[in-house]
């Protein structure tokens, strides 16, 4: 188990608010975010599909979500980079939690970075929407 593992999901998304509050600048929070969506594994074009489409977001986001093991497993794709770079935070976030975890969660780092300032509206609820769906997919599993 890594140490990313052990942490709850408030202590995990409190590094990300502390390393892109950190960098200060957007810029900076930008590359950061660019950086992180490389790690971010992609759907294949074959999942790509409208029932895995998150509705609400400007650009084209796709949710894979499987129950397994007691555990939540999230994969996430966008064709936006900056989107996948906010993604890449999401699942690190919320993938492989218990349903109950992802339920109580209450996103934290959009508004407590510069991200918010940075994003179009419709982006930013187009995040909440994927967040969203996630929590309401979890919530079966309670």
């Amino acid at each position: 188990m890594t140490a990313e593992e052990k942490m709850t999901i408030a202590e995990l998304e409190d590094t990300f608010i502390d390393d892109l509050n950190m960098l200060g600048d957007w810029f900076l929070q930008y590359e950061y975010l660019l950086e992180i969506s490389t790690e971010l594994p992609k759907i294949p074009e074959t999942e790509r599909t409208d029932e895995n489409k998150v509705p609400g977001c400007q650009s084209g986001v796709w949710l894979d979500i499987r129950y397994e093991n007691g555990k939540v497993l999230v994969t996430a794709d966008s064709d936006a980079l900056i989107i996948r770079g906010i993604l890449s935070v999401i699942v690190s976030l919320l993938s492989g939690r218990t349903p109950e975890e992802i339920v109580a969660y209450v996103p934290r780092f959009i508004e407590e970075t510069n991200i918010k300032q940075q994003i179009s509206t419709d982006r930013f609820n187009g995040i909440h929407s994927v967040i969203k769906s996630i929590q309401n997919i979890a919530e079966k599993y309670v």
